[in-house]
């Protein structure tokens, strides 16, 4: 086989592949759904872990209650 030949069936092959890879990650994307994150808010105050955003939204959640 000569150069352009081989350059064209490997091209072929990585697009083959890279194709499956992408379908294999978004299939597991697709099977894994959305997910959600949970906060204690019992801390929120004062954990330095939390922005002020999440304080202001557990005190939101609070007054609800």
């Amino acid at each position: 086989m000569n150069n352009s030949k081989v350059h064209l069936i490997m091209w072929l092959a990585l697009f083959a592949l890279g194709s499956c890879l992408f379908g294999i990650i978004y299939g597991i994307h697709a099977m894994l759904g959305d997910t959600k994150v949970a906060y204690d808010c019992s801390i929120a105050e004062i954990s330095p872990d939390f922005t002020p955003k999440m304080r202001e939204e557990c005190r939101k959640l609070r007054a609800k209650q």
